[in-house]
């Protein structure tokens, strides 16, 4: 290397004056400026040591200040371990990260005010399960069924839900093992708001094995939304699909909304 370019390469970087201390402290540098001073406190942990104590005492906001040299030979001689690193568009690259995650925490909480509630998704899930019992099993004095239960299908058929209610209750105490009783009684309920009650009938017949059960168990799951439930139609709902018998793309598209 020629000599006269290798003292120049290696000449070391005079150190900070007391004005550009106060402009770079001020943000009143130019980029230039800026670069050759950050560039020198990189190398310079007398310098760096200097611009820490002034930005900590606010002494760079007065004119009052002592000279410039005086007050960094006082300060203590420390280890190049200790230099602040400062690197050019350090503090640009601070705000994009900041700002990142200010925007990912926007979406996950415009995602979490979004999400639909339990009656939402009951309004966009829930079917009215249609009359499946022969007429004939309707028809009070054609069968053995109770009187009371033949009267509440046709009633809930009708959709005359408060009487279907009265009329289920009556055949329930009749026949206490009609599962198809409890069954249209739990889906009669539900159709009043009584999500409770209904609840406690479609459990019934839910945990049987009758041909109603795996019905019920999807009941109760619309139970559970109307109430606003979530947490137990998600769980329901786990087990309803781990079973896949019946619903199971219906119940999956469900799932995936809670």
């Amino acid at each position: 290397m020629d000599g006269n370019l290798q003292k120049l390469t290696f000449k070391p970087a005079a150190c900070v004056s007391q004005e550009e201390l106060r402009q770079y402290l001020s943000g009143d540098m130019n980029r230039q400026g800026l670069r050759r001073v950050e560039d020198h406190l990189l190398d310079c942990p007398l310098c760096s040591d200097a611009v820490d104590g002034f930005e900590a005492s606010g002494e760079h906001a007065t004119d009052d200040v002592e000279d410039f040299d005086s007050f960094r030979r006082k300060l203590p001689l420390t280890s190049t371990d200790n230099i602040r690193q400062l690197q050019p568009g350090s503090g640009l690259r601070r705000a994009i990260a900041v700002a990142a995650v200010l925007v990912v925490g926007a979406v996950a909480y415009f995602s979490f005010s979004q999400a639909p509630t339990g009656p939402e998704l009951y309004a966009k899930y829930y079917d009215n399960y249609e009359n499946d019992i022969p007429v004939s099993l309707r028809r009070p004095g054609l069968s053995d069924v109770d009187p009371n239960f033949a009267q509440a299908l046709n009633s809930y058929t009708e959709h005359k839900y408060s009487q279907a209610n009265m009329l289920f209750g009556r055949a329930i105490q009749a026949q206490p093992d009609n599962e198809a009783a409890r069954f249209f009684a739990g889906l009669s309920l539900l159709e009043s708001n009584q999500t409770e009650k209904a609840s406690s009938y479609l459990s019934t017949v839910a945990n049987g094995t009758g041909v109603y059960a795996k019905k019920a168990a999807w009941y109760l799951i619309m139970c559970d939304l109307k109430a606003d439930n979530k947490a137990s139609a998600k769980e329901r709902l786990d087990k309803f699909i781990e079973t896949g018998e019946i619903m199971v793309v219906e119940a999956k598209s469900l799932r995936d909304k809670l």
